[in-house]
């Protein structure tokens, strides 16, 4: 029955640059960047800093717990999250307390203290000495680089262009700030490119140079044992073997010999106490080839082992065999002692850095300050200069130390002199164009007669209409005249969305093609904005259809403006000469009523007019007239429908009346349109807010049920950035609890601007206010609203109600709206019910509450006070 456009899910630029963040953090948080002898750089808290800053510290904490799902569960890796989640918890809590801070200093202060002591009794376990001291320093200033970085991005990458609803300052990097990172990378890079370089070289260094040291150590052992031709087996020959491997071992490497079977048959390692017998390399490391018989081993079997560690259990080991005799020979380096070598040169770098760092700074702070100086004596010279130039006060002009800062000066110099000039110039220009001003108020008379034409469109303007006619009645007083009256539909959107400029571009095309007309008798007027009229001397009614007929061939083909393709209609209004008037004022005042009609129907249409509609324009007049005295004197009345569950009142609706001691009573369909165009509907919303709260709040200070009251709010007042301070008003001098109002809206609300309804109806849920929306099913119904918003509530229209015991397809498109809302947790009401039979098959499909006739007409407070006292007896004595 009813076609639904496919619901297509939008991720608007903030989700998806929160998601972007949170993926970064996942993944750094999985892959460290690594390099030889174990050193890691982690890059996690890069992006949870920039999450904090953005998005606030719940979601920096939450992001930083899903970082514990992607690391290793073993004790260091656990350890290591928990301190980075400190780290996130502790620079959030101070940016709480203190507000503004420099975020640099925040964590360094961490670092300093919290970081520093937990780095201690994390790695003081696993590692001693140099190798602990370079551990606990590469992490702090492995932290303190991430939140440079992140300093850096919020700085210097305009984030705030992807964001709408969180506010995010601007980039707006002071001086300070500037040289700031500018120091401390010109000392952290450098520092940590020499000590990457540093290692590899080291390293490479090393792995060729025990190389060579161990290809040697097995040259001599190979004559050795070839010598003395050892055969294994033989006891004597076995303790000479190891004479030979103990000869030759030294505190820098082992040596470890193996026969065909990888038996070990002597060794000067470990093995030889332990009960290992055999010594498989494959099985025992992670092999990595340096060349044909010479490996870098890392022990397996060590998973979530931090890689430092890791390596320090590493080897550097070389393979010869010796075929004549059936063995292997290993050499094998314990990497650990070049670890230290590494760590032990990175702290001689590390406390040089410091000292430079510390130099820059002071260096940074003197230069700084300089700047900011010459900065802040040329911004006092500088402030309100035109006017210090106009009242001839003394500039002090700075003398500044730096030569920009001093070309500068001269350049403010040389424009306030200019400016001083042209105050000058300003002055006698006055003078002349005071003198002139008589001159021109003289001709002004002159000017009025040339002033007949509209300067946009060159047709004739209003002066030149109100005369012409005048001189066609007073000359043919026996002619009939048409005047047709023309206002542009829609004109005000084009001007909204394509602008001023298009908009004129518009007037000046329509204009073009309506001087076609000036031809039978017709002269085409601009009386301003988009109306246009046409004066027509006829003979019959039929001539005045044939220029409404030439007028909407006019108008049938688009407008071309701008490269857009505009199609432009008209409302018309038409009087005539002397039948609708006798004089100018009437026939325009007939005309315009005429086509005040034609605005109400849809299309190029055209109204003549008559006497009905002067009746009809006097009655809304007089209508206008009462409703603005009314509203003035607040007398208007809320009546009271109640909603029921279960026989019981469960909430109920205030709904507005007008009886009129001479009008009488007044739909509100009438005059609340109304009081939307004329301006009146704030005030009547706003009062009506304010009388339900207080009314509802005195039945529960009454003892009577304490349920919600329903107020109706204009789809208009979704528009006024006052409905939020209203609502509160409205609760805080009535004292009634926000659960117990609840706000009627229509889907209307959601044609214009939906994206600021939507932010507003997040807010006053924030208030605690239920959201209820109203004639749902009916008009502008979109599903897309029930699942983008925080709706509590759904009113079915009384269209879809009335006798739907008696229509299938009412009843299946009830319940398919009620199930649906049950599906998404939402409340529903069905209004007007005014039958037993409705109300059984509403009950019986599941309907919450219910509203109409058959339990009570909307009434009086008094008569309400009484049905709620009724009610509550009547189930009171239902429980005994």
């Amino acid at each position: 029955m009813f076609k639904t456009k496919p619901f297509t899910p939008k991720i608007n630029r903030e989700t998806f640059l929160f998601i972007f963040l949170l993926g970064c953090t996942l993944i750094s948080s999985a892959f460290q960047v690594t390099f030889v002898y174990g050193i890691t750089i982690a890059y996690t808290s890069i992006f949870l800093f920039l999450i904090f800053r953005i998005y606030g510290l719940q979601l920096a904490i939450f992001a930083t717990l899903l970082t514990f799902l992607f690391v290793p569960t073993t004790y260091n890796y656990i350890v290591s999250s928990i301190i980075l989640l400190i780290e996130i918890i502790f620079v959030g809590t101070y940016f709480h307390i203190r507000k503004k801070a420099k975020m640099f200093f925040v964590d360094a202060s961490f670092w300093l203290t919290v970081g520093l002591v937990a780095l201690f009794l994390l790695n003081r376990l696993n590692l001693v000495g140099d190798a602990l001291y370079f551990q606990i320093c590469k992490e702090i200033l492995n932290g303190l680089f991430n939140v440079l970085i992140a300093d850096m991005l919020l700085a210097y990458l305009p984030f705030y262009r992807l964001l709408n609803s969180i506010p995010l300052n601007k980039n707006n990097a002071s001086i300070h700030q500037i040289l700031s990172h500018i120091t401390i990378l010109s000392v952290m890079i450098p520092f940590f490119l020499i000590i990457l370089s540093k290692t590899w070289t080291v390293h490479e260094f090393t792995s060729n140079n025990l190389k060579r040291e161990a290809e040697n150590s097995v040259q001599q052992i190979k004559k050795e044992l070839i010598q003395h031709t050892f055969l294994s087996g033989n006891s004597q020959q076995k303790n000479e073997l190891d004479k030979v491997v103990y000869e030759y071992t030294t505190t820098e490497f082992d040596i470890i010999i193996t026969n065909s079977h990888n038996e070990i048959i002597s060794s000067s390692s470990s093995f030889k106490h332990n009960s290992e017998k055999y010594f498989h390399l494959n099985d025992m490391y992670e092999i990595k080839k340096i060349s044909t018989n010479y490996f870098e081993a890392l022990p397996k079997g060590q998973k979530g082992v931090p890689p430092i560690l890791k390596w320090r259990s590493g080897k550097l080991i070389l393979v010869d065999q010796v075929d004549s005799l059936s063995i292997k020979i290993y050499i094998q380096y314990p990497i650990s002692q070049y670890q230290d070598q590494i760590f032990k040169e990175f702290l001689i770098y590390f406390k040089l850095s410091i000292l430079f760092l510390l130099l820059a700074i002071l260096f940074i702070f003197i230069v700084n300050r300089l700047l900011m100086n010459n900065l802040k004596q040329l911004i006092v010279a500088t402030t309100d200069l035109p006017q210090k130039v106009f009242n001839l006060k003394i500039i002090d002009w700075p003398q500044a130390n730096i030569s920009e800062f001093r070309l500068l000066t001269q350049n403010l110099q040389g424009m306030a002199q200019k400016l001083k000039e042209l105050f000058h110039e300003s002055i006698d220009m006055n003078r002349i164009l005071t003198s002139q001003t008589k001159m021109l108020r003289d001709s002004e008379e002159k000017l009025q007669q040339l002033a007949y034409y509209d300067v946009l469109t060159s047709l004739p303007n209003r002066l030149y209409f109100q005369n012409y006619v005048k001189d066609l009645i007073n000359n043919n007083p026996q002619n009939y005249i048409a005047i047709i009256f023309m206002d542009l539909i829609q004109f005000k959107q084009v001007n909204d969305t394509l602008g001023h400029d298009a908009g004129d571009k518009l007037l000046q095309l329509i204009s073009d093609r309506l001087r076609n007309l000036h031809v039978d008798g017709r002269m085409i007027f601009r009386l301003g904005g988009d109306e246009f009229v046409i004066v027509q001397e006829v003979t019959c009614r039929e001539e005045i259809l044939n220029t409404v007929e030439i007028i909407r061939s006019e108008f049938s083909s688009p407008f071309i403006i701008n490269g857009q393709v505009l199609y432009s209609t008209s409302s018309m209004g038409i009087s005539v000469y002397p039948h609708d008037g006798q004089d100018l004022d009437t026939l325009v005042k007939c005309a315009d009523i005429a086509m005040y009609v034609s605005k109400e129907s849809v299309g190029n249409e055209y109204q003549f007019f008559n006497e009905k509609m002067r009746d009809r324009f006097q009655e809304r007049l007089l209508i206008e007239n009462s409703l603005r005295k009314v509203v003035e004197q607040v007398g208007l009345k809320l009546f009271y429908q109640p909603k029921m569950q279960l026989g019981v009142v469960s909430s109920f609706e205030a709904l507005l009346r007008w009886e009129d001691p001479i009008l009488g009573n007044i739909s509100p369909s009438t005059f609340i349109p109304l009081a939307e165009e004329i301006g009146l509907i704030s005030a009547i919303d706003k009062w009506v807010l304010m009388e339900a709260c207080k009314q509802n709040k005195k039945w529960q200070d009454e003892q009577l049920p304490k349920v919600p009251i329903s107020v109706n709010i204009s789809a208009k007042e979704f528009q006024n950035d006052e409905l939020i301070k209203w609502i509160e008003n409205a609760l805080d001098e009535s004292g009634m609890s926000p659960e117990y109002l609840k706000l009627e809206i229509t889907e209307s609300i959601f044609i214009k601007d939906p994206e600021r309804v939507v932010k507003l109806i997040i807010k006053i849920k924030g208030l605690g206010v239920q959201i209820s929306i109203d004639d749902f099913g009916k008009g502008y119904s979109s599903f897309i609203h029930l699942l983008q918003l925080p709706i509590d509530e759904l009113k079915i229209d009384r269209e879809f109600i009335k006798d739907i015991d008696q229509n299938d397809k009412q009843q299946i498109f009830v319940k398919t709206i009620i199930d649906l809302a049950h599906g998404l947790h939402l409340h529903v009401v069905a209004e007007g019910v005014e039958t037993h039979s409705e109300m059984q098959f509403l009950l019986n499909a599941g309907c919450d509450e219910l509203q109409g006739y058959v339990f009570s007409p909307p009434i009086s407070n008094i008569d309400m006070t009484k049905y709620l006292i009724g009610n509550n007896n009547k189930n009171r004595s239902l429980l005994y």
